[in-house]
């Protein structure tokens, strides 16, 4: 990891200091935002005070940048990944975003037929991108020159669905029936070992990790997720929700629990404790809060993003499972695809050396 760049979040609720990049004697002095990406033509990005939960800039996006599906953060800048339209998503967006201004920085053009961005992840030095193509590609981007440093190629069939970060080795999880996640080294961009989720585990939806396993949600009714060892690449333990919780599009942890958020209507959010792998509670979303696309978390708050025209945003209290506010995206800013936070680096909530 890069070591070079200091970097803390203190969780209040259990009052930890979890490590990303180094740690200091004080939590980060930024203002947090919660960053929604939508499935737009061109793509657009708000940035959402948590504090009113009210939109302070918006990011529209080139020409031809269009349907963001997925966005990261590496501490500096957000960034934002491009699905684009139909069959001519030719080649793969992804946007470097000055947060300060909500203004572009630089944009990574893919090599050939690397289309269709799903998914990114950050690992304290480069930015993976996810291509939902077959084969499917993982590409790794330097962030200073928003250039390719080396690419992973999947077996053919595998399109990636979702991307982690463990400290070590990049994630890929693909849309296979059932469910397989390559573990990748991010040194050499080659594949270290490969799980095959059980029968009836399809479709790898997300992925999380919370310091000891990775997560990988599944596109099942109801939703099943598998706590995996990611030192042999075995389930450990499986956690299969409640009748109704179906196909689990988003995953992401507080340093306590793991949280899945489902394709429902409403939609709908489990609790989950990772010792047992057993429910805790549930989020219920208020009508019309349907069908939950992402999830983050940002040191106090869950956050559920939702595939409704124009796009909403809740946050939710941890401690008990309830609404605490809600935001209404503009006219036009339809449908949230992906949510990040620039509190804490990447995607992945534990990424402790």
């Amino acid at each position: 990891m890069n070591t070079d760049i200091p970097f803390i979040q203190y969780y209040s609720e259990i009052n930890k200091c979890f490590e990303l990049e180094g740690c200091i004697s004080s939590s980060p002095s930024v203002t947090p935002y919660i960053y929604a990406g939508y499935y737009t033509e061109p793509g657009i990005v708000d940035q959402i005070n948590t504090s009113t939960m009210a939109l302070v800039k918006s990011f529209t996006a080139p020409s031809g940048h269009n349907n963001i599906y997925a966005l990261t953060y590496d501490g500096t800048y957000i960034y934002a990944g491009y699905y684009g339209i139909g069959g001519r998503a030719s080649p793969g967006y992804v946007d470097q975003i000055n947060p300060s201004t909500m203004s572009l920085v630089n944009t990574f053009t893919p090599p050939s037929g690397h289309n269709y961005v799903r998914t990114l992840t950050y690992d304290g030095t480069y930015i993976y991108v996810g291509y939902s193509t077959t084969p499917g590609y993982v590409d790794q981007i330097n962030p200073s020159t928003m250039t390719l440093n080396k690419s992973y190629t999947a077996s053919t069939g595998y399109l990636v669905g979702s991307l982690t970060y463990d400290g070590t080795y990049i994630y890929a999880g693909y849309f296979t029936s059932p469910g397989i996640i390559d573990q990748i080294n991010p040194s050499t961009m080659a594949l270290v070992n490969t799980f095959k989720a059980p029968s009836g585990h399809n479709d790898v939806r997300s992925l999380t990790y919370d310091g000891i396993y990775i997560y990988a949600g599944y596109y099942t009714n109801p939703g099943i997720i598998d706590q995996i060892n990611p030192s042999t690449m075995t389930v450990v333990k499986t956690f299969t929700a409640p009748t109704g919780h179906n196909l689990v599009y988003a995953l992401t942890y507080d340093g306590t629990y793991i949280y899945a958020g489902y394709f429902t209507s409403p939609g709908i959010v489990d609790q989950i404790n990772p010792s047992t792998m057993a429910l805790v509670n549930t989020f219920k979303a208020p009508s019309g809060h349907n069908d939950i696309y992402a999830l983050t978390y940002d040191g106090t708050y869950i956050y559920a993003g939702y595939f409704t025209d124009p796009g909403i945003v809740d946050q939710i209290n941890t401690s008990t499972m309830a609404l605490v506010n809600t935001f209404k995206a503009p006219s036009g800013h339809n449908v949230v695809r992906t949510l990040t936070q620039n509190v804490i680096k990447g995607n992945n909530y534990a990424v402790f050396k």
